[in-house]
């Protein structure tokens, strides 16, 4: 006669990853799901559920130095979540942690990789296409999040300034551009009323 271990199903609620592992070694995990349920074997196998996190960091970056030693200071802040593409690489980071210690090892990986990527780019490379630049700077962040399963949905930088003054002054003579644009479109506007005017008379 065989006798079955009783065995338990346990449902996985919605936006939560359920983790079985072996009984008394948390390290051993057994499987994870991300919905349904799964029979779970009491006295061999637990169970844990992993919440998907939608996490936000602010990040006051200060005195980045760039490819020629202007410091750059840039508040920044992303937004960060599940990538649902190598959950696998999600539930081995994020399982048996506290949120403090994600946050904590996540915010490390961005300040990283923040003062590698601006080390990368020269103030003059930053300001003639700072599209460019925050374009790389979230991609560059991406890339290394991806590697414990994480991925930014959303990226915001308020500001952008530095220690010499390189963005202030750039700042200043786009104005000056723009000013002089508008001048010279309110004086042909002008000139082509006058032609207008003259060619009804005649």
């Amino acid at each position: 006669m065989f006798i079955l271990p009783a065995v338990c199903f346990v449902k996985c609620p919605y936006d939560t990853i359920l983790v079985v592992f072996k009984k008394n070694d948390r390290n051993r995990i057994i499987k994870y799901i991300t919905g349904g349920g799964t029979f779970v074997v009491p006295f061999i196998q637990d169970y844990s559920y992993i919440p998907y996190p939608i996490l936000c960091f602010p990040i006051p970056l200060k005195d980045a130095p760039a490819r020629n030693n202007v410091r750059i200071t840039m508040p920044i802040a992303f937004s960060v979540v599940l990538c649902n593409d190598d959950l696998e690489k999600a539930v081995n980071f994020l399982f048996d942690k506290k949120t403090n210690e994600i946050e904590e090892q996540v915010n490390k990986i961005i300040n990283e990789q923040l003062r590698l990527t601006i080390a990368s780019f020269s103030a003059e490379e930053i300001i003639s296409d700072k599209e460019k630049f925050l374009t790389q700077i979230r991609n560059d962040v991406d890339r290394r999040l991806k590697k414990i399963g994480l991925t930014t949905t959303r990226m915001n930088c308020t500001d952008l300034t530095d220690d010499a003054g390189y963005f202030i002054e750039a700042g200043r003579k786009m104005c000056q551009e723009a000013l002089e644009r508008a001048k010279a479109d309110i004086a042909r506007t002008k000139e082509a009323e006058a032609k207008s005017e003259s060619d009804a008379a005649d």
